[in-house]
């Protein structure tokens, strides 16, 4: 039995739950709170996982405080899933769900998913697609998001095309520990919102485009290529990813822009101050980027190495979750040169 005090926890429960066919039940869901009990971005997960291993359930409903997932034999060939949050729910939190599940099947997955691209407390579609995915192919995971549309708190209404080649037998464990040289620095800065304002945001995210080379090369990075795009959809708001690649490592950073109250110097100082701090101490990954690759280190086949500056609590709690439903171990120790190297000896799931 697992207490539930946040969406992560869920996330990676069913996740290793379909895989392992292991059952479990989850009680006091957000308990404490005004609003107890799941909500929909928790459920268009939960629904995801479930049609991957045709799963028995009990309290997937709104506001429910229990829930209960009994998982069949995961599903064999093509997964063509469609899930709509109806609202501003984060599709890069259904990925951490759906993901880990869909490359341990046979065949090729495209999965449909309906909410917010780009929303606060989860990562952005394009630290997803340029950060994360990149880091994922090391492990042998193979995945592609095909933005359809863009999409904020409240209504929603993004749309993203998940497809998903599955491993080769095993996933390979990764060793990132090693910083490299002299980062190139990209960034991806978006601002999507109704058409008749496309002039208006072309000039903004060129101004942030210029603000973020200012600040960095005030730091000494010049290898720096901003690319931008303006679109449309039926909210308005943005996003600034930066990745820095030192030839070893990927490290990410991003910020949202958000309409109503950011401003050009605030999403630069943002992105940017985060970045840096990583780089000064040549972190090998940024600390949002390392709680995702937990699930995938401990169902790798064999021994993990990752060096990182921060360990969150996000990552504190991805290892728990990883050590009850599996025979992973994990290690962290702090380096002389005062980063944290995380060592995790995988199970190695095969494929189905």
């Amino acid at each position: 039995m697992l207490h539930f005090k946040g969406g992560q926890i869920l996330r990676l429960s069913v996740a290793f739950s379909c895989l392992l066919e292991q059952p479990i039940l989850i009680n006091k869901i957000r308990a404490g709170r005004s609003n107890p009990g799941l909500k929909p971005q928790h459920l268009a997960g939960i629904q995801l996982v479930k049609q991957m291993c045709n799963a028995i359930t009990n309290g997937d409903r709104q506001n429910s405080c229990e829930l209960t997932f009994q998982p069949k034999t995961l599903k064999l060939g093509n997964f063509n899933l469609n899930v709509n949050s109806q609202t501003a729910a984060s599709i890069p939190l259904m990925i951490q769900s759906a993901l880990p599940v869909a490359i341990f099947s046979n065949h090729n997955s495209s999965i449909t998913m309906k909410g917010g691209t780009d929303v606060s407390f989860a990562p952005s579609m394009d630290y997803v697609k340029k950060v994360l995915f990149p880091i994922y192919k090391l492990f042998g995971v193979h995945c592609e998001a095909l933005i359809h549309k863009r999409g904020f708190y409240p209504k929603g209404r993004g749309e993203v095309v998940l497809t998903v080649n599955p491993v080769t037998e095993y996933l390979k464990p990764i060793e990132i520990i090693n910083f490299g040289g002299q980062p190139a620095i990209k960034g991806f800065v978006f601002i999507s919102g109704p058409k008749h304002q496309n002039n208006k945001h072309n000039q903004i995210v060129q101004d942030i485009a210029t603000a973020v080379k200012n600040k960095l090369n005030l730091s000494g990075y010049h290898k720096i290529t901003i690319e931008t795009e303006v679109g449309d959809s039926d909210g308005s708001g943005g996003s600034l990813v930066l990745v820095a690649d030192t030839g070893n490592c990927l490290i990410g950073s991003s910020a949202l822009y958000d309409m109503r109250k950011s401003t050009i110097n605030s999403l630069t100082d943002e992105a940017c101050d985060k970045l840096l701090l990583d780089l000064e101490v040549k972190s090998c990954i940024d600390p949002n980027a390392l709680d995702n690759l937990i699930i995938f280190m401990a169902l790798a086949n064999g021994k993990s190495k990752v060096k990182c500056r921060e360990i969150t609590l996000h990552t504190k709690t991805a290892i728990y979750i990883a050590e009850q439903f599996t025979d992973a171990k994990f290690s962290i120790k702090q380096m002389e040169d005062g980063l944290n190297e995380i060592i995790c000896e995988g199970i190695g799931l095969k494929t189905v």
